[in-house]
């Protein structure tokens, strides 16, 4: 750690210092100290911020958080996304004598839910809650004709009491929204709530919702969506506007649970709608609308959004070029005796948006130089960049099959095992799942070198490629303009892609990028650091932009990686070669698919044997065969640098 002063530079060097070794126990053990120290500051000082422990992948946060919760003197709750994170916490839980209890969900414990009662209650449940309505109010109001509570209570209501009276709990960030499983407790987050508290509305849906919540609630003015436009936006409407005001904005939530049942159409979100669309101005708000609200002119003007908090703390995001809105409810974390969050790649902008809450510290267990001698030299991973252009690979339309096979066999081949793969989703789809456009293109002969593939979106939380030796990680994800903006605006920032910022240098005008990072590098560091784990792994990089700490780990870029894409007529005449046997160079060129001549054959021919791919005899003319032709990147010649 050349410059760091070993006791200080970050809480794993410290703890590294005093145990006179920098180990992976060491970097687990400051991570543990970390959580600790996060709950007891806030523990002794109700006005100490939230914080987050920013700690890479394998360092061991969710089993020292499940440690640190049974340590406590006071009740936890464990939030995370995955039922599978979940199970992680309810095993290593079984380790301590503390009472541990599974914060109920309908997927695991309502038999209505779980189709015991056939599919049509369970698309009925599934229906109800798409519309916001919440697994216990449904309960209530459908006691009568519910199945699962003919004989009583739901197993879903019945395990509830057990939840308020365990010292540990275990849940989902949605479940935060509860006060009863935040109150008095510590409250753990294992990993970033994401989009846990958001609704949104397109054009279509907002239209619904609003005109069926209005509709049919006599104390309005107004019965559709195009009046609230109407008294929106028309100055002699401020009567209407002040009882619709009246009727919706009171100290308690404004979204109501009976829309989500009560009608095909509604949505227990669309009063929340209603209010927003009516402070915002609708659709078409002019200079003259009057509003209590200071709008921001820029994210208007420049981004085409406007944001509003509503009385109930509800804050709202309106889409001017789509019609779209998108609502978020932030918990109530007040009443928590301390908030955590572990988080390999934090953002604090949405963290502390996201929970609510006005302050947030982020604690590294790992400073830069740390991370690079920790990953590298204690786990063991070895990095290689194979390209220097972006290659935004969410939508799918710009993969390229050619490269990207290429890629993968060449890495196969060099490691003689079956790498795993990341990727996005539509790129999954476009590469291994749509029929090539060119010809001589084999799917499964790449699919058959490769042990799984996975996409940014499914990896949060994800051990699936634990222990696995190699991996390959193909282009960069970003979720568009649009959804980035939106992101921020939530966050107070407006952001705007610039005129001449693209690719590497792609900037909204945020210093430091928060979002776009987000979204972007952390998605690729989080995908990049789930091979290997707890064993050592090669990770072929196959997109320019990275974190810039871990592109100082890179220990060969793409000055020493070649990939040659390999034509539709030398793809023929692999294929001819390995499906029509050996053969001179004219009966080669002549054989069905092989659309170049005899001469480009020949020298195509002379290409492979230099790669040791293909032999040729002695006689006149030469004979040429298949020499491990089986195994060689058919899409792409790619030349891999030697490794140590």
């Amino acid at each position: 750690m050349p410059g760091a002063d070993p006791d200080d530079c970050c809480r794993g060097a410290h703890v590294a210092s005093q145990q006179g070794e920098f180990t992976q126990a060491t970097v687990w053990d400051a991570c543990r100290d970390g959580i600790q120290e996060a709950i007891e500051a806030q523990l002794d000082d109700e006005q100490a911020p939230a914080v987050i422990i920013d700690g890479l992948p394998t360092i061991g946060k969710t089993r020292h958080a499940t440690e640190t919760a049974f340590n406590l003197d006071v009740p936890a709750a464990i939030l995370t996304h995955r039922y599978e994170t979940r199970d992680v916490h309810l095993n290593l839980a079984a380790e301590h004598q503390k009472a541990v209890v599974e914060v109920p969900t309908l997927d695991r414990d309502c038999p209505t839910r779980r189709g015991d009662h056939g599919s049509g209650w369970a698309e009925r449940i599934n229906d109800y809650r798409s519309r916001g309505a919440s697994p216990t109010y449904l309960h209530y109001y459908l006691q009568d004709v519910l199945p699962c509570m003919q004989d009583g209570d739901c197993p879903y209501l019945a395990r509830w009491d057990a939840v308020e009276a365990a010292d540990v709990i275990v849940g989902g960030p949605a479940h935060a929204a509860l006060d009863r499983v935040v109150d008095d407790r510590v409250v753990i987050f294992d990993e970033d709530p994401g989009t846990a508290y958001r609704t949104e509305f397109d054009a279509n849906q907002l239209s619904t919702a609003i005109s069926t919540f209005l509709s049919k609630n006599n104390d309005l003015p107004i019965d559709n969506h195009f009046g609230l436009i109407g008294a929106a936006t028309n100055e002699g409407m401020e009567a209407i506007r002040d009882a619709i005001r009246d009727e919706l904005s009171d100290n308690t939530s404004i979204a109501r649970p009976t829309e989500a049942v009560d009608d095909d159409d509604g949505h227990a979100e669309a009063p929340t709608a209603v209010l927003a669309m009516l402070e915002l101005g609708g659709p078409i708000i002019g200079d003259t609308a009057p509003t209590e609200y200071d709008w921001d002119d820029q994210l208007r003007e420049e981004a085409g959004l406007d944001y509003v908090e509503l009385p109930d703390g509800s804050q709202v995001v309106y889409d001017h070029a789509e019609s779209r809105v998108v609502i978020r409810r932030p918990p109530t974390l007040d009443a928590a005796r301390a908030v955590v969050g572990l988080d390999g790649t934090p953002v604090e902008e949405l963290w502390r948006g996201r929970l609510g809450v006005d302050n947030i510290e982020s604690w590294r267990i790992l400073c830069d130089d740390c991370r690079a001698r920790y990953l590298s030299d204690v786990i063991g991973y070895t990095f290689v960049q194979t390209t220097s252009h972006v290659k935004p690979y969410s939508s799918g339309e710009y993969v390229n099959r050619r490269g990207d096979f290429g890629v993968i066999e060449a890495a196969a081949n060099r490691h003689d095992t079956t790498p795993g793969v990341i990727t996005t989703k539509s790129a999954a789809e476009r590469l291994f799942e749509e029929p090539p456009s060119e010809p001589f293109i084999d799917i499964e002969r790449v699919t058959d070198r490769i042990a799984d593939v996975k996409h940014y979106g499914a990896l949060r939380s994800s051990n699936d490629f634990t222990g696995t030796e190699v991996g390959v990680v193909l282009g960069s994800p970003h979720p568009g303009d649009r959804p980035l903006q939106i992101t921020a605006a939530m966050e107070g920032y407006t952001a705007v892609r610039g005129d001449e910022g693209k690719g590497t240098d792609l900037d909204y005008g945020i210093p430091e990028r928060p979002f776009l990072r987000h979204y972007r590098e952390h998605k690729i560091a989080q995908a990049v650091l789930r091979f290997g784990r707890t064993t050592a792994a090669t990770v072929y990089i196959h997109t320019g932009v990275l974190p810039e700490w871990l592109s100082e780990m890179v220990t060969a870029g793409p000055e020493a990686v070649t990939i040659e894409e390999r034509s539709e007529g030398q793809r023929g005449v692999i294929r001819a070669l390995l499906d029509g046997g050996p053969g001179t160079a004219a009966e080669i060129a002549n054989r069905d698919g092989v659309s170049i001549g005899e001469k480009q054959t020949r020298d195509w021919l002379k290409r492979l044997q230099s790669e040791g791919y293909v032999s040729r005899d002695d006689s006149q003319p030469y004979t040429w065969g298949a020499n491990g032709l089986a195994d060689a990147p058919h899409t792409a010649r790619v030349r891999l640098p030697e490794l140590e």
